[in-house]
């Protein structure tokens, strides 16, 4: 069975900032667990959400229905953050958000991406 698709779309029009700020106020309010808890039920660090909150060359988000899901900001060296509201986790919404992030930076000449984190990790090379 094929995970389920959903509406990939550019954030940043005017009209989108509602949705923008209430992904982003979502991901500041999500509590924070320790322990053996804490690897399944991961929260957003503040710098992470600091990169998708900032205007850059490139941001994507995933729309179910009107509420915006995921987001993904693209720097000019190709560092990528991405985030997913934590009720869409762990049903493939990252991963094709990064498909469709990787495919547009690819054809619009982006080096090769990376996740941002506290180390890189390379996604393409």
């Amino acid at each position: 069975m094929d995970a389920p698709r959903f509406l990939v779309i550019a954030v940043d029009h005017p009209s989108l900032d509602g949705s923008v700020s209430a992904f982003l106020d979502e991901l500041r309010q999500e509590q924070r667990f320790f322990g053996r808890r804490s690897s399944a039920c991961r929260k957003p660090f503040p710098s992470l959400i600091e990169r998708l909150a900032a205007r850059r060359t490139m941001r994507l988000g995933v729309l179910h229905g009107q509420r915006l899901i995921a987001m993904a900001s693209v720097d000019n060296d190709g560092a990528v953050a991405l985030a997913v509201a934590a009720d869409f986790r762990r049903q493939g919404v990252g991963d094709q958000l990064m498909s469709v992030v990787s495919e547009r930076a690819a054809a619009i000449g982006y080096p090769p991406l990376h996740r941002f984190s506290a180390r890189r990790v390379r996604l393409a090379g």
